[in-house]
């Protein structure tokens, strides 16, 4: 009547227990500075040398001194993620992609394991700083901030669904990553005249990259390069996240308004995820003093998503947060630092913020070193619509939404190529 193989769990037995077949070993040695520490690109270069897995950003503001004024200026926790205006990788001669530092945020965050490690992870990437009356906190280790870049083979995630390493030993030519950084002082808030952030620091005091790799003990265990194109390894991704695509909601006199999704590719969707800011936090009017909270991610009510005009997801209120919270063990938000101005004098308010998930996908758990592949929707040159109520309809916002997609990245003949 009851199903299922007999399993001892008193003695450990073979059925039991696993074994690592390629010994190997970690390190973190390898780090490359910045090229410049002003506004502009940098390229990170990582030779063929094995296993390749996680990527770090860092950045140092420097001390206050000389030109370097931090009066009246602050920043929200995660300001480094609003330092970086976009990141890309080439993997050998693979097609190159971009992301912006708003949906990377919303990448790492969304795929960590849980709500703990999705917080500090939003914590390293710069804490809540603030030069008011009551002192500065730009200080000491507080000017540090880290991102971690999250590229197709690679996440943040150090439970159950950590990907394998990329194997950078059957390339011929080298993985480059390249950073592209915002004007550091158009970052800050002040509560100077007119905004003014003549004391804010026009370059970083330090910064650069460092990469995670895995490095067999005995070599001779791993693959040889692929000279043949008949022979490929086929390293699956995790998903693949398309740069993002944005969409202007100005005011009106209607709450509930209607976007088209475009710019879908040649794949299958796994979802789309969405949030939505308003412009008087991004792009605030210079002619008074003012703050920026990139970060202030705002819930859409009553979502609707249509594919060829049949309801997909049907969100009513502000459901959406449920939907996400059964699929997920780490809730689709954060708790922002929101900046205000009162009297004269930047503060700061403690905010849970949200954005939404549309799934296409069956849910299923991947665990470390495996994959299962779980299928999409391919929309293609079909007709997505979005319908969305915004919380205050006199005021104009922006809608961002990104698509992630089953994907491979195919190693063959020492290049690497995606496949979708």
């Amino acid at each position: 009547m009851r199903l299922g193989s007999s399993r001892d769990i008193y003695y450990y037995t073979s059925a039991t227990m696993a074994k690592q077949s390629i010994a190997t070993v970690v390190d973190t040695r390898f780090k490359q500075a910045l090229t410049s520490l002003r506004q502009g690109s940098n390229t990170f270069i990582i030779g063929v040398d094995q296993g390749i897995t996680d990527i770090l950003f860092y950045a140092k503001l420097p001390e206050a001194g000389g030109s370097v004024n931090y009066t009246g200026l602050a920043l929200p926790r995660g300001w480094v993620y609003s330092l970086i205006q976009n990141s890309s990788i080439r993997y050998s001669g693979s097609s190159q992609y971009f992301w912006t530092g708003g949906q990377t945020l919303i990448e790492n965050l969304r795929e960590m394991p849980n709500p703990t490690t999705r917080d500090q992870l939003y914590q390293l990437g710069g804490s809540y700083l603030n030069n008011a009356t009551a002192g500065s906190e730009f200080l000491g280790d507080n000017l540090y901030a880290y991102a971690y870049l999250n590229f197709p083979h690679n996440s943040p995630n150090g439970s159950m669904e950590k990907p394998n390493p990329f194997p950078s030993e059957l390339l011929m030519q080298p993985i480059v990553v390249t950073i592209q950084l915002n004007y550091l002082p158009t970052i800050f808030s002040s509560s100077n005249a007119a905004g003014a952030v003549t004391g804010a620091p026009q370059a970083l005091e330090s910064g650069g990259f460092q990469v995670k790799q895995v490095h067999a003990v005995d070599r001779s265990d791993l693959m040889a390069s692929m000279a043949d194109r008949s022979k490929a390894y086929s390293f699956p991704t995790k998903c693949f996240y398309q740069n993002e695509i944005v969409v202007a909601l100005p005011a009106s006199s209607q709450s509930q308004q209607q976007v088209l999704l475009t710019g879908f590719r040649n794949g299958q969707v796994r979802s789309i995820i969405a949030w939505l800011t308003d412009d008087a936090d991004t792009n605030p009017v210079t002619s008074s003093p003012f703050v920026k909270n990139y970060q202030n991610f705002i819930l859409p009510h009553d979502v609707q998503v249509l594919y060829n005009g049949t309801i997909f997801y049907d969100a009513p209120g502000t459901s959406s947060q449920f939907w996400n919270l059964v699929s997920t063990e780490t809730p689709s938000l954060l708790n922002s630092s929101v900046l205000s101005l009162s009297g004269g004098v930047i503060g700061v308010t403690e905010k849970a913020c949200s954005w939404i998930e549309v799934p296409f996908s069956q849910v299923f758990e991947q665990l470390s070193g495996s994959h299962m592949f779980v299928n999409g929707i391919h929309i293609q040159n079909s007709t997505v619509n979005m319908t969305l109520a915004v919380p205050d309809p006199t005021r104009n916002y922006t809608l961002h939404a990104m698509y992630s997609y089953n994907a491979v990245l195919l190693v063959t003949n020492g290049s690497v190529e995606y496949a979708f």
